[in-house]
């Protein structure tokens, strides 16, 4: 299984804002065009597509904050077709460590996630990201604010 992280580019952004969540997952996360709408107006947030063997299953946004300066991982998903196969355990510390790397191994990397999406709490958990006690009222949806700590 051959794992990427690419850029969202005029030659792949319609096949990455297709893909999407279930019904039931749509009220925790924007929608992926509206995310790469985002990117492009906002030149602080970078756009990347998630590849098994050069097929896209999934999208993430990150980018760091103009006001505070803090890096986020602002969306992250798997489409709803790929969901249960491992894929989000094993892109998203390639993702973390893309991260790391662009921001020269920021402290903290801030994601933020709603209180009632158990499954995303417990799975962000599972890579060190832990509550801090605040509120991202930023976007369209509220959640709460969890962080992890640099690992090196």
């Amino acid at each position: 299984m051959n794992l990427q992280i690419r850029e969202v580019s005029k030659d792949n952004w319609k096949t990455i804002a297709c893909l999407s969540v279930s019904q039931e997952q749509e009220a925790f996360i924007e929608s992926n065009s509206f995310s790469i709408l985002q990117s492009i107006f906002e030149e602080e947030w970078y756009s990347v597509g998630l590849y098994v063997d050069d097929k896209a299953i999934g999208y993430a946004m990150y980018g760091e904050d103009k006001d505070s300066g803090d890096i986020w991982l602002d969306r992250f998903m798997v489409d709803r077709h790929a969901q249960g196969n491992g894929y989000a355990a094993k892109l998203l510390p390639k993702l973390l460590s893309l991260i790391e790397k662009q921001y020269d191994y920021p402290a903290h990397i801030y994601l933020s996630v709603t209180s009632d999406n158990i499954h995303a709490q417990q799975f962000y958990r599972k890579f060190g990201f832990r509550f801090n006690g605040e509120q991202d009222n930023n976007g369209l949806i509220h959640g709460m604010i969890m962080v992890r700590y640099n690992q090196s």
